[in-house]
């Protein structure tokens, strides 16, 4: 017989499990760098396995995950505003011209230097924030202003020709460019024309509202800490989540949470929690998904308790909206709690359990308390109960701007086909909503998501004097009859004349009849409020707005019989952490609203 080498012997004997020792030289092939790293990856996941089943292991999922792209993505670009009336100018040598030229050329622009440089032309910076959870084809207002390196005195009756909005990043002191995430365009919106300000800056930056279109959406998800990153935490934390939470995909119906890396969740909004991300993923990360029966009633108990109390209500709302059903009745015990900022958050977590008792307590709230406005209208949006519908009706009667034009925007929202609050396009200018509100009357000028003049209650009856001048083009005169003549003068064009009605719906219409913008309609608007031409109230962009500062009112004990401590409380989204690992401040998203929480209002 063959006498076997001693190299053949040795996998022999490891195969066999038999523990006969090797020459030296023989273990190196069977001790690789791999099995090393299998041997790490097995005591890194015995030690997460002994986390979680320790007594005191995490139970929700906000004890070992964080948000993550819960903050606002600024998009950007230069862009060029063609017809402005001779006030726009040269563009000095810089990147930007040569940018801007270099985009002229790939669309075959006839003599793009010469049309850069032309008086009716000006270069501009073009900017959007883009919330999170976004969905594709979302509008969202773009600011302009006049770029640095051109030569301009006025951005008046200026048109933004289609632009694409994309993110900028600074990498090795340079400008990189992301991909394509919007596109803009339409006419402008001055800040002189919103303000009637005097300052020369004013016309040379504004608005283009709901000037973009989202090409793609945003993703939202939960970042797991690395301590707990891997594949046994998923196994345990994606369950629980889509066992809470699903959505239908287009196809069919699954859960919210998919798990994208062992450290990383990808999350999805249901349409419920669509205008609300903030609150949506703070809710997900209160799921308990290593929870007895025995711990989750010793929450329970904590949590009830933690209701009562101003400091601690809001958590225990999200933990108790986490459950489902299940924390239903604890939070209806407290809906009638006096205090309002308790039966906000209790009435606000109801609603978007679709329970029908919050409708009273938010549509009441909406009335009462302008911090929580805003959420109390995406609670009754929420609530799929005809009655939450019927509220916002009646709240569209009321006699606080903000509440009438939120409840009409809110409506829009719970049902788009809605018509009895559909505004009528009038060309291309701008819309028109007449909503016959038996409540004080009241004129609304939206600034931003959709450019539109709604008129409740009466269409009010305009009284001008001599003439007033919108701009230096546009001008309206009293006629013989009551009627008004709407006249716009342009050099080397025909003059276009309109006589109309002298109300304001058919004024507006005129202006639009005659080549005005829907700038011209926020000017008109405003002048003739300020100059008396109409009684009735006016408000520009009455949109309740969130992440506003409620003021708690506390006593400590050792203050004496009558003072007060007032805290500022609400929403105090500055303090939550960015999805940036090198610690770099984060522009967070205000809440319910597309306005950044970094910016005074």
């Amino acid at each position: 017989m063959e006498v076997m080498k001693r190299s053949q012997i040795c996998p022999l004997i490891l195969l066999l499990g038999l523990s006969v020792p090797c020459a030296t030289g023989c273990t190196s092939p069977w001790f690789s760098k791999k099995d090393e790293l299998r041997s790490e990856v097995g005591t890194r996941r015995d030690a997460i396995r002994i986390k979680l089943q320790d007594e005191q292991r995490p139970t929700l999922v906000k004890e070992i995950a964080s948000p993550a792209m819960l903050t606002q993505a600024r998009i950007e670009n230069i862009g060029l505003m063609t017809q402005l009336w001779n006030t726009g100018g040269i563009v000095n040598a810089s990147q930007q011209r040569e940018k801007m030229l270099d985009v002229m050329r790939r669309k075959e622009a006839e003599t793009p230097n010469a049309f850069l440089d032309d008086p009716t032309t000006a270069l501009v910076v073009t900017s959007s924030f883009v919330p999170p959870a976004a969905q594709r084809g979302d509008r969202l207002d773009v600011v302009v202003k006049l770029s640095s390196h051109a030569e301009g005195s006025s951005l008046l009756h200026g048109w933004l020709m289609e632009t694409p909005l994309l993110e900028m990043s600074l990498l090795g002191g340079e400008v990189r460019e992301g991909f394509d995430l919007a596109k803009a365009e339409g006419y402008v919106v001055t800040d002189q024309q919103r303000t009637g300000s005097e300052d020369p800056q004013a016309a040379l930056q504004g608005i283009i509202v709901g000037g973009a279109r989202l090409l793609k959406g945003r993703d939202m998800g939960i970042s797991v800490d690395a301590e707990y990153a891997d594949a046994i935490t998923m196994s345990a934390i994606v369950p629980a989540i889509n066992r809470r939470f699903t959505y239908f995909n287009g196809q069919k119906m699954g859960g919210v949470a998919t798990p994208q890396e062992s450290s990383y969740i990808d999350v999805k909004v249901p349409p419920r929690y669509q205008q609300d991300p903030y609150h949506y993923i703070n809710v997900v990360l209160r799921v308990a998904f290593n929870e007895s029966s025995e711990d989750q009633a010793e929450r329970m108990e904590t949590l009830k308790k933690q209701l009562r109390e101003p400091t601690t209500v809001r958590e225990a709302c999200w933990q108790l909206e986490a459950l489902g059903e299940g924390g239903i009745p604890l939070l209806a015990e407290v809906l009638d709690h006096p205090d309002p900022e308790i039966s906000f958050y209790v009435a606000h977590s109801l609603a978007y359990l679709d329970d029908v008792r919050a409708i009273p307590k938010l549509s009441n709230l909406c009335l009462r308390e302008p911090a929580f406005r805003a959420m109390c209208f995406n609670g009754l949006v929420a609530i799929e109960s005809y009655e939450a519908g019927e509220e916002l009706k009646k709240l569209a009667h009321a006699a606080e701007p903000e509440v009438k034009y939120g409840a009409i925007r809110a409506l829009r929202r719970r049902d788009a086909s809605d018509r009895s609050v559909a505004s009528h396009a009038v060309g291309e200018t701008g819309q028109i909503l007449e909503f016959p509100s038996m409540g004080p009357p009241l004129v609304a000028v939206s600034l931003s998501q959709v450019p539109e003049i709604v008129m409740f209650g009466c269409n009010p009856q305009l009284h001008i004097g001599s003439f007033q001048m919108v701009n230096q083009r546009l001008i309206i005169a009293p006629e013989s009859g009551g009627k008004l003549n709407v006249s716009y003068f342009s050099p080397g064009e025909e003059d276009r004349v309109v006589t109309c009605d002298a109300d304001l719906r058919s004024v507006l219409t005129a202006i639009a009849d005659v080549g005005g913008t829907y700038g011209d309609w926020v000017n008109f608007v405003r002048q003739s409020h300020e100059q008396g031409n109409f009684f009735e109230p006016m408000a520009l962009n009455p949109v309740p707005q969130a992440g506003r500062t409620y003021s708690r009112q506390t006593k400590p004990a050792d203050t004496e019989p009558g003072d007060a401590i007032f805290e500022q409380t609400y929403l105090d989204i500055s303090s939550q952490p960015g999805d940036d690992s090198s610690g770099a401040r984060k522009t967070l998203w205000n809440p319910l609203s597309w306005v950044d929480s970094s910016e005074s209002k």
